[in-house]
C-alpha cells in the first residue's frame, strides 16, 4: 500500500512538471498582408480565436491602430517590435507607447540600425551609442513595469546573439535581456557554431525574455533570400525545431513566451495560423507526455 501511494505521487508530480505554461504568441506577419483580415481589428479576432495567447505590436506607426483592437478584444500584445537608430534620436511617441502599456507585460524589442558609414560593425562607438538608446529604453520600459529584449536580427548592427548579449551584461540592469531568434540565428552562423547550440542557449538563458521559432532547413542557404531556408511553416524543415523547444522548455525549464515567425511564407493566411496552432498543440502534448 505505501508503495502504491508512493508511486501515486511520484506520477502526480511527473504529470505536473511536465505541463508546458509558456505563453504561445505570434508575429503579425503571421496575417498581415492578408485581403480579407485587413484592418486590425479583424487580425486580432482572428489570431485569438485561433488560440494564441497573444500577437505582436510591430513598429510605432501600427500601434495605436493594433492597441485600439488588442483593447476591444481583450487580448495582448507580446512584444512591440521598434526600431532605433544609431546617431539619430529615438522617435518622439515611443515614451508615450510605453506608457500606454503599463500592465499588459508587452516587451519592448528594440532591433539597432546604424549607418555604415558612421558605425563599424561592433565597434566601441556604435556599441556606446547603442548602449545609451538602450538605457533610455529600459527606463522607461521600468516605469511601465515592462521587459526590454534587443531583438538580433540579420543585416543589421545587432545581428548576433552573442553581440545582444554583450550589450545587455554591459547594460547591467534587470529588466533588460535579448530575445533567441532562431531564423536570424541560422543567417548568422556557420554550422561548426550550429553545433554548439545548445551550450549558447545555457549561456542566453539568464538574460532570454523569449525566443521566436519556426520551421527551417538546416543548411548555409543559397537562396538569393535566406529566409525562404530558414523561415518556413512550423513543423517542416530539416531543422528540428521540436528538439529545440524540448531543450528550452523541459531541459533548461525556460517559461517565458515563445513566438511564431512568419515572415514571407506564401499562401493562405489564414490557413497557415490553423496550420501552425496544430503543430503547436502537437509539440505540447509531446513535450507534456515524453521523459
Amino acid at each position: 500500500m505505501r508503495n502504491y501511494i508512493l508511486l501515486i505521487l511520484i506520477c502526480s508530480n511527473s504529470l505536473f512538471a511536465q505541463k508546458v505554461k509558456n505563453e504561445f504568441f505570434a508575429l503579425h506577419n503571421i496575417i498581415r498582408g492578408d485581403s480579407t483580415y485587413n484592418t486590425f481589428d479583424k487580425q486580432v479576432e482572428l489570431v485569438k480565436n485561433a488560440g494564441f495567447d497573444g500577437i505582436e505590436i510591430n513598429q510605432i506607426e501600427s500601434f495605436e491602430g493594433m492597441k485600439t483592437a488588442l483593447d476591444q478584444f481583450q487580448f495582448k500584445g507580446s512584444y512591440f517590435y521598434v526600431k532605433l537608430q544609431l546617431g539619430e534620436p529615438i522617435d518622439n511617441r515611443l515614451e508615450n507607447a510605453i506608457k500606454q502599456l503599463k500592465g499588459t507585460n508587452t516587451i519592448i524589442a528594440p532591433y539597432i540600425l546604424a549607418d555604415n558609414k558612421r558605425f563599424k560593425p561592433n565597434s566601441p562607438e556604435g556599441d556606446s551609442e547603442a548602449i545609451k538608446l538602450l538605457q533610455l529604453i529600459a527606463l522607461w520600459s521600468k516605469k511601465s513595469g515592462l521587459q526590454v529584449a534587443i531583438y538580433p536580427h540579420f543585416g543589421f548592427y545587432v545581428e548576433r546573439t552573442d553581440h545582444a548579449l554583450q550589450l545587455a551584461q554591459k547594460i547591467n540592469r534587470k529588466n533588460v535581456g535579448l530575445s533567441f531568434n532562431l531564423c536570424h540565428w541560422l543567417a548568422t552562423t556557420n554550422l561548426k557554431e550550429r553545433v554548439d547550440l545548445k551550450n549558447h542557449l545555457k549561456e542566453l538563458k539568464p538574460y532570454l525574455k523569449m525566443i521566436t521559432i519556426s520551421g527551417a532547413n538546416d543548411i548555409i542557404s543559397q537562396k538569393k533570400s535566406i529566409f525562404d531556408d530558414y523561415i518556413l511553416p512550423l513543423g517542416t524543415g530539416s531543422f528540428d525545431t521540436y528538439d529545440l523547444l524540448k531543450f528550452m522548455v523541459k531541459t533548461i525549464k525556460f517559461k517565458k513566451p515563445i513566438g511564431i515567425q512568419c515572415y514571407n511564407i506564401k499562401g493562405n493566411k489564414p490557413q497557415l495560423i490553423i496550420n501552425t496552432m496544430a503543430v503547436w498543440k502537437e509539440y505540447k502534448t509531446r513535450l507534456e507526455n515524453e521523459n
